[in-house]
């Protein structure tokens, strides 16, 4: 008798995805949310985001995440068809109806279609869309190295310039992050950090980098997105004695540094114990490091800069029907 094989899909594999969408004005099951081809967020990535994570059903910084976007969205004039209290009110319906207490939503404000429907048309004249979705809580490196410490590629590609795509909006337009993706792992790293066109450090897809220089934090300031995650650790910086400092730093600073961490949403703080083909330090997690981890993930857990989901369920599913 012929053994059966069965094959899964990219199709089948999404539909075992968790998770739940808001999309076309209905809450979905996420592989149900689907973009038209025609859509100038996948022709033209004209498309901003936002990402805010959950721990225990409670936002964290939901206000700076909405802050951000909004920012986003009017920069390159768009204009969402749902206001921000329905954003709020979204947001945890899906984190409500999906079941994931730990997780990341996704809210992006979309073009649209042009007029007609056409391929090609005035950005002006397109019906701008919102749509939403949550995926369980994830880490921007492997979650194994959360507490042994990750390693980093300086790419060779360059970060696209804030004088062409202003980094300081959140967007799908990351041809440069994922040419750095591939030549970090193909170096056996876990992420790439980008330098830009004149040489200086300035992010990863995900995240922002810090080194530990004595009683000072240093972070790169200039064609980066400046995380909230990155917000939040100039605050405990200050709480904890030390002096966090935005400034021009190369790859020589980088791979010269004894402590090296990183910072974004998906895994709060994150230690950098390898850059390129060397270790940072002696090569474990740094103390500076540790301490401000520890320190994040105690006051997230006791509701520091927090909003619980519940708290933002009192309309229910009254507005907005379910599928």
């Amino acid at each position: 008798m012929l053994a059966t094989v069965i094959t899964v899909g990219p199709r089948e594999a999404a539909m075992a995805m968790p998770g739940m969408a808001y999309f076309e004005g209905r809450y979905v099951p996420i592989q149900d949310a689907k973009l038209s081809i025609l859509e100038p967020a996948i022709t033209k990535s004209d498309i901003v985001f936002d990402v805010v994570s959950t721990w225990d059903r409670v936002f964290f910084r939901l206000e700076d995440h909405l802050d951000r976007f909004e920012n986003s969205y009017k920069h390159v004039k768009i204009k969402p068809p749902v206001s921000r209290d329905e954003m709020r009110t979204i947001s945890a319906e899906l984190v409500d109806r999906s079941g994931l207490d730990n997780s990341c939503v996704y809210m992006c404000a979309t073009r649209g279609l042009y007029a007609g429907g056409a391929a090609f048309g005035d950005p002006r004249n397109a019906v701008n869309g919102f749509y939403a979705y949550v995926v369980p809580y994830y880490w921007v490196i492997p979650k194994e190295h959360a507490e042994t410490g990750g390693h980093l590629w300086i790419a060779s590609v360059r970060r696209a310039p804030s004088e062409a795509i202003n980094q300081k909006v959140k967007n799908f337009n990351r041809m440069d992050l994922t040419a750095g993706q591939f030549e970090a792992l193909e170096h056996g790293a876990d992420a790439p950090i980008l330098l830009s066109t004149t040489g200086k450090l300035t992010e990863g897809p995900g995240f922002n980098v810090w080194i530990v220089r004595g009683k000072k934090l240093l972070t790169p300031g200039k064609d980066l997105l400046e995380g909230v995650t990155r917000k939040t650790v100039f605050e405990l910086a200050q709480e904890s004695g030390f002096e966090p400092v935005a400034t021009e730093l190369t790859a020589d600073d980088l791979l010269e540094a004894k402590e090296v961490f990183i910072s974004s949403t998906a895994g709060g703080v994150l230690p950098i114990t390898r850059v390129n083909d060397q270790a940072v330090g002696n090569g474990a997690p740094g103390i500076t490091t540790g301490q401000l981890q520890k320190r994040y993930w105690e006051k997230r857990k006791r509701g520091w800069h927090g909003t619980p989901v519940d708290s933002l369920l009192v309309s229910r599913r009254e507005k907005v029907p379910a599928e």
